[in-house]
């Protein structure tokens, strides 16, 4: 299984978390559940950080079955929909995005 980590370091204004974390909870987790051969989406959120962590506000786990199946749906008309849709909700958000793809086992 391939996971696309999206790691979003950084913060929200206090007086916009509710609705930020509502617009990625809702409209971008159902903006990605329409990726070809997406096998699920999750999204997490850090109750505890050890010190010296990074400011992670949240992360969404793509998972895929095969690294190909990953470059398919992120090359298909599909992204830039996606894309519009994050990038609307991503208005309130300080901080970086970054992703990492991994390769994970069970």
């Amino acid at each position: 299984m391939i996971v696309r980590s999206a790691v979003l370091e950084g913060r929200v204004p206090a007086d916009r978390k509710a609705a930020f974390d509502e617009a990625m909870a809702n409209g971008v987790v159902a903006a990605i559940r329409r990726y070809p051969g997406l096998v699920d989406v999750t999204l997490r959120r850090p109750v505890e950080a050890e010190e010296g962590a990074p400011p992670v506000y949240m992360i969404f786990d793509l998972r895929f079955e095969t690294l190909q199946a990953m470059k398919d749906a992120l090359a298909s008309p599909v992204r830039q929909e996606v894309r519009g849709v994050i990038a609307a909700a991503m208005k309130d958000f300080e901080g970086r995005v970054y992703h990492l793809v991994l390769e994970e086992s069970r």
